[in-house]
């Protein structure tokens, strides 16, 4: 995820796919990070959406925070 904070407050310009196309990718997207993979390659289009909505932003950060932590990876 971006932490850039332009990014964070302007979002992206690219197309956003919207909030249920981006759900349909969530739990590839969190695998594909947590397994070290290039997710923003892989998933361009939930990564301009998640860009682009606070509220799907803050839930996948969530799901991967939890996901870390069943893990017992607190942060990566």
């Amino acid at each position: 995820m971006s932490h850039d904070p332009f990014e964070r407050l302007l979002g992206r310009a690219e197309r956003d796919p919207g909030c249920d196309a981006a759900f349909e990718q969530f739990d590839r997207y969190c695998d594909a990070m947590l397994n070290g993979q290039d997710a923003a390659r892989e998933f361009p289009d939930f990564v301009t959406h998640i860009a682009n909505c606070a509220a799907c932003r803050e839930d996948a950060e969530g799901l991967l925070a939890a996901l870390r932590q069943l893990d017992g990876d607190p942060e990566q």
